[in-house]
């Protein structure tokens, strides 16, 4: 049985539209939906709020009771990289446990967790809550997926950026078990230098501290290193509908549909179907972004002449030396699914308007301006007496 979690748009109707397609497909099936809630505090997390499905706990608790009456379960997510150490505070500990006790009492039984302390004051809790390690926590070998299971984990959410890397995916599944789960439309370029602090940003961007953030420079430069080659979307760590029977037989059971922000504007159930499906014919790209476009500079990438791409890593472990300069592999599929002249222009014009948007790098223009600049000799801060 193949397990799919997706991202929530606490709409009633979806709820039934994967109802009726669980019951349609004997071999897949929604277990759960996941989200947060966009009001109160502690609103930290892996996405930046102001962009999510925006719901209270009160709207929350009547989405999570008519889900269930459907066999669909809900996961909180509660998985920002940092919590600005928040968590290691008597009141931060008080507002965490307050939170829980919240959660709890509007019927959330799971959680997406990406913080050790949090897990520990979770297991130490009476809340009797399941935990999910979150992709933010980077696991990419047995010996971290062990340290999550020995946190009181069921499930892990492995490192998008091993998507490709079977070896590690049998090994992880041999050692926690049948908890592992793979996210399979990610967009992050592979071994992104940015991931980890784009986390970080996104984890501090809430209503209560974004005033001075500059919220576009993480995606700005996502997109400029995408649009550096062609060939940088087949790198892209997705995993295509034909391709799910590989990741089965390497032992994972949970498949992870990603785009909390996407559902608002996309068309998530059909993204779901064409997974069951386990078959696409069009634009992988329109596919993964759950077709709410990541920008306005998308190719079409030809999912059908992708065929063979991911079997080849299946079958040769050590394919991929992570020297692209020096391989030619996704250069070859790149020039076979993508109309090249068409997609090098698109990432001409997507280098030159991020390059003309930023906001950082205007500010740091700006912050040159002499005016702007404070003086402490001229503000006298600095009073030294030379009088021996």
């Amino acid at each position: 049985m193949r397990y799919f979690s997706v991202p929530s748009d606490f709409k009633f109707e979806t709820i039934d539209r994967y109802t009726e397609l669980n019951n349609m497909y004997s071999e897949s099936k929604v277990i759960e939906t996941y989200g947060q809630v966009t009001s109160g505090t502690l609103l930290n997390s892996g996405r930046v709020i102001s962009v999510l499905p925006q719901i209270d706990f009160k709207g929350l608790e009547e989405y999570i009771k008519y889900s269930k009456t459907n066999n669909i379960e809900f996961n909180y997510t509660l998985n920002p990289a940092c919590f600005g150490n928040k968590e290691f505070t008597l009141s931060g500990i008080q507002e965490l446990k307050t939170l829980l006790q919240q959660l709890e009492q509007v019927g959330v039984t799971s959680l997406t967790v990406t913080s050790p302390p949090l897990m520990e004051l979770i297991q130490q809790s009476v809340n009797n809550f399941k935990l999910k390690a979150s992709a933010i926590c980077e696991i990419t070998s047995p010996n971290k997926a062990l340290f999550y299971k020995n946190l009181g984990t069921g499930r892990i959410v492995i490192d998008p950026d091993i998507t490709r890397n079977f070896n590690a995916i049998r090994n992880i599944c041999k050692a926690f078990g049948d908890g592992v789960e793979i996210i399979i439309n990610n967009m992050c370029y592979k071994d992104c230098a940015y991931k980890m602090f784009h986390y970080n940003h996104e984890a501090h961007c809430t209503d209560f501290n974004n005033k001075d953030t500059i919220q576009d420079y993480y995606f700005n430069r996502c997109s400029m290193q995408k649009a550096g080659s062609v060939s940088n979307y087949v790198r892209l760590n997705w995993i295509r509908p034909e391709d799910i029977s590989f990741y089965y037989e390497a032992g994972i059971r949970y498949f992870k549909i990603q785009g909390r922000q996407s559902v608002i504007k996309g068309n998530i159930v059909k993204t779901v179907r064409h997974y069951f499906d386990m078959e696409y014919d069009g634009n992988l790209l329109d596919l993964i972004t759950l077709y709410a476009p990541y920008n306005a500079f998308q190719p079409y990438l030809d999912n059908k002449k992708l065929d063979g791409f991911i079997e080849s890593f299946y079958n040769n472990p050590g394919l991929c030396s992570g020297i692209c300069s020096q391989c030619g592999y996704c250069d070859q599929y790149a020039h076979k699914s993508v109309e090249w002249e068409a997609a090098d222009q698109l990432n001409k014009h997507a280098l030159n308007f991020y390059k003309g948007y930023d906001t950082y790098s205007k500010h740091v223009k700006k912050s040159e301006d002499p005016r702007l600049v404070q003086n402490p000799i001229d503000n006298e801060c600095l009073n030294i007496d030379f009088n021996l």
